[in-house]
């Protein structure tokens, strides 16, 4: 049996070790981040000069598939932008990644309608601007365009 002492830490000793390792919740733009990302898993095998970075490696299914996975994961950290556009900005986002070709597919915020995607400046260096999520959203270089 253990002693007394110990049992009593151990709820606290799980508390810390939830807030500081775990996932705390507040990530904003989650089903904002994996719908557009979805979006852009789709239309990759329409466009061959877009590569998907990082090189998703899959078993099953197909690299659209397996794309989405990998969104579905990445984009538990949220938008980088930390606020959710609501619907109707990322449905008409959705709608240009969809309709508006292999540029908006690899860089999103270049088209007018997801330019919410642009993080606000910092006023550091800079950083990839065609990250939606914090996790990197890479079905970005589009090579030659």
């Amino acid at each position: 049996m253990l002693p007394r002492a110990l049992l009593l830490a151990l709820p606290l000793a799980l508390a810390v070790a939830g807030a500081v390792g775990g996932c705390n919740g507040n990530a904003v733009g989650v089903d904002a981040c994996k719908s557009i990302e979805e979006a852009r898993c789709r239309q990759v095998p329409n466009c061959p000069n877009v590569q998907v970075s990082p090189p998703i490696d899959y078993t099953s299914g197909s690299a659209t598939d397996a794309c989405i996975r990998y969104y579905d994961v990445a984009c538990a950290h949220g938008l980088a932008v930390g606020v959710d556009p609501g619907t109707s900005a990322v449905n008409a986002c959705v709608t240009a990644i969809e309709n508006d070709g292999c540029g908006v597919v690899a860089a999103p915020e270049s088209d007018p309608a997801c330019s919410w995607l642009e993080p606000p400046d910092s006023g550091a260096d800079g950083g990839d601007a065609s990250e939606t999520g914090e996790a990197g959203s890479d079905a970005g270089d589009a090579a030659g365009e």
